[in-house]
Formats: structure tokens, C-alpha cells, sequence
């Protein structure tokens, strides 16, 4: 009799453990008694839910609740873990654009709508307009702007004036008259003097035009030059600001644009400056035309071209140091024009004589 509660026991647990050992379907719930599909995450599924429910496309796991997109069924799971378009916000399903350094991703049909910069190419729906082309802030920061049509500029870029600060786009390189005075474009404010030349807004602002003006550039340089020269002028010099056609007219036919002009008739000393010059440009050419005037009365006739205009290229070279401007004196020792080539010649005397050998080659 003993034996029976024994056997009841054995039976309920044999139960148990049968119960136990037979897997549920994470779908359906149901015991699974046959064969069955085991997923990596240790769900378990019914080979009827397998074949009859609808599978969520990226797990391929049997859901209750998927979301379709793009024609495919998603479960929430792999919802979430799914990146999203980063203009839409839509999940991205099969192919995308990506653009790991700016932290992008894009669906096809966003790809095609949003906007793109035109420098990098890459989209963006918050681009800034400028001229007639769309930019990137990243490129914007990044870029060098035309000093003429305040652009970023796209590609190579030319300088004028030996002025790396002020960059110029080729367009308005192609488009705009050159400016008289620094050779830049001389952009749509530019000014129209009198003589017909042009100027950029920059040259015109800082630009001479009251002959009271050059009063105190004069005195400057007269003092410089006699004291590191010793060149001392004895006849009196007339100033005066002239435009472009009359000082051609009294050059005798000098051929190029003439900033300024020495005219000496007998004993009378002219010196005509071009009107509008900038500040350095004064300085260069003052100093060019007195050196001219003091050649006159102290060195031999017979000077060539080369060492009359490089004589007072040189003088005028110095002038540009002394006065701050020595990288504008730089550029007059570039070119191969009758200035620069006179100029680099008496550089060379200069270089095995000092300044002294220069005025004694020159000396009557």
C-alpha cells in the first residue's frame, strides 16, 4: 500500500518534466510538440508561425505588430535599432547615402530632393546663398572670399598689387575693368575719374586729390633723401596734380601709363603727379621724378634710358623702404620693363660699390 503515493508522485513529476522540457512558441504560446525554428536570442517559433505569420524583413522572426517600409514588414525590435534618414527621420531601409564625417545619413528619395553645396557636393537643407551659387557652412568657414564680388571662391584665385590679402576670383578678373591703380577688378562700385581711368572703391577712397595733400609726402622724402643720400636739389621745384592727359602731353610722347612727370624748361623745375594715387604710389613716384630732377642738375648727359629711369627706380625703391612699403618696393624689381631692368642694374653697382659707386657712374 505504501508503494502507491510513491507511484503518484513519480508520475506527476515525470509530467512536469515532460511539461517543462517541451518548448513554447514566442508567437503563438503554444507547446511546441514536433519541429520548431531557434533564433540566435534563444526565441523559439512554431513551424506553422514560421510558414503562416507575417516575418519582419531585416530579423526574419515571426511579429505581431510590424511597421511597413518601403514595402517591407519591420518589427518594432529592429525598429529601433534602424538609423534614421537625417532630413526625413525616416527609418532607412535597403539602400542610403552616408557621410560618416558630418554624421549624415540620407535616404534615396531625400537624396534626391535635398539641396547640395556646390563646392563639396554634399546635401545639406540649410545652405547659404551665395551669388548665384549654395554653400555649405562647413565650406563657407573654410573658404577664401573674391575681395571684388565677396564670394567664396571655388578653385585657384590671383592676388594684385603684391597684396596676398585681397584674393580675386577669375570671374571678376574676366569680367571688371582693371582698376588704374592696383590693377585689381575694379568691381561694380567703382569710380570713373575725369581722365577716364578707373578705380576699385579701395584705391579710390584712399586716393589724392587735393594737391595740399602731397605737401608733407614732399618734405619727407627731401629730408630722407639728403640725409642718407646727401642729394640736395638747388633749383626750387613747382608740385602739381594733373590728370592723365595732360601729363602725357607734356611727356613728348613717353610711351605707357605715367604716373608722374619731371619738366625742366631752363632753370624752371615742374614735377606733374597724377591725381587719385594712393599713398604709396606718392611716395614712389615723388621720389622717381626728383631723383630725376636732381640727375639734371648733377649727372652727365649722355645717361641711357635704363640708367636714367633705373637711377630713379632706385632712388625710389629706398624711398619705399624708408616710408614703410618695402613690399611694394619689391615688386619694382620684377618685370622686364626699362624701370625694373635700370633698377636691377643699379642694384648690382650698388651691391659691389655700396650706394657711393652709383653716383660716382652717373656723375658728370
Amino acid at each position: 500500500m505504501r508503494k502507491i503515493p510513491f507511484l503518484i508522485f513519480a508520475f506527476i513529476l515525470f509530467l512536469a518534466l515532460a511539461i517543462q522540457a517541451a518548448p513554447s512558441c514566442s508567437y503563438c504560446g503554444k507547446t511546441i510538440d514536433g519541429r520548431y525554428v531557434k533564433f540566435e536570442d534563444g526565441s523559439i517559433y512554431c513551424i506553422d508561425c514560421i510558414q503562416t505569420k507575417i516575418k519582419c524583413s531585416f530579423c526574419n522572426k515571426p511579429s505581431k505588430s510590424t511597421i511597413t517600409i518601403d514595402d517591407k514588414p519591420i518589427c518594432r525590435q529592429c525598429l529601433t535599432r534602424l538609423e534614421h534618414c537625417s532630413f526625413c527621420d525616416k527609418p532607412l531601409v535597403g539602400k542610403y547615402e552616408s557621410f560618416p564625417d558630418l554624421k549624415l545619413n540620407i535616404c534615396l528619395k531625400c537624396s534626391q530632393a535635398v539641396s547640395r553645396c556646390d563646392f563639396c557636393g554634399k546635401p545639406d537643407n540649410k545652405l547659404i546663398r551665395a551669388d548665384k551659387r549654395r554653400i555649405c557652412r562647413s565650406c563657407y568657414n573654410q573658404s577664401d572670399f573674391c575681395h571684388t564680388c565677396r564670394t567664396p571662391i571655388e578653385g585657384e584665385y590671383l592676388w594684385f598689387d603684391g597684396d596676398e590679402s585681397k584674393k580675386y576670383c577669375q570671374r571678376c578678373v574676366n569680367h571688371y575693368t582693371k582698376c588704374a591703380s592696383c590693377g585689381a577688378p575694379s568691381g561694380g562700385n567703382s569710380q570713373r575719374l575725369e581722365d577716364h581711368r578707373v578705380l576699385c572703391q579701395d584705391c579710390y577712397r584712399a586716393g589724392y586729390f587735393d594737391p595740399g595733400q602731397i605737401g608733407l609726402i614732399k618734405r619727407k622724402i627731401l629730408a630722407f633723401l639728403d640725409s642718407y643720400f646727401g642729394m640736395n636739389l638747388k633749383h626750387k621745384i613747382r608740385y602739381s596734380l594733373q590728370g592723365q592727359d595732360f601729363i602725357k602731353n607734356k611727356s613728348d610722347a613717353i610711351g605707357g601709363d605715367l604716373n608722374g612727370l619731371f619738366y625742366r624748361e631752363n632753370d624752371k623745375f615742374e614735377i606733374y603727379v597724377l591725381y587719385g594715387l594712393r599713398e604709396k604710389d606718392l611716395y614712389q613716384v615723388i621720389s622717381h621724378e626728383i631723383a630725376h630732377a636732381w640727375a639734371s642738375e648733377n649727372c652727365r648727359a649722355n645717361l641711357t634710358l635704363e640708367e636714367a629711369e633705373g637711377f630713379a627706380q632706385w632712388v625710389a625703391y629706398y624711398s619705399l623702404i624708408q616710408f614703410g612699403y618695402s613690399n611694394f618696393g619689391e615688386t619694382l624689381v620684377d618685370g622686364d620693363n626699362v624701370y625694373a631692368r635700370g633698377l636691377r642694374m643699379m642694384l648690382e653697382i650698388e651691391k659691389n660699390g655700396g650706394h657711393k659707386a652709383i653716383f660716382r657712374s652717373l656723375a658728370k
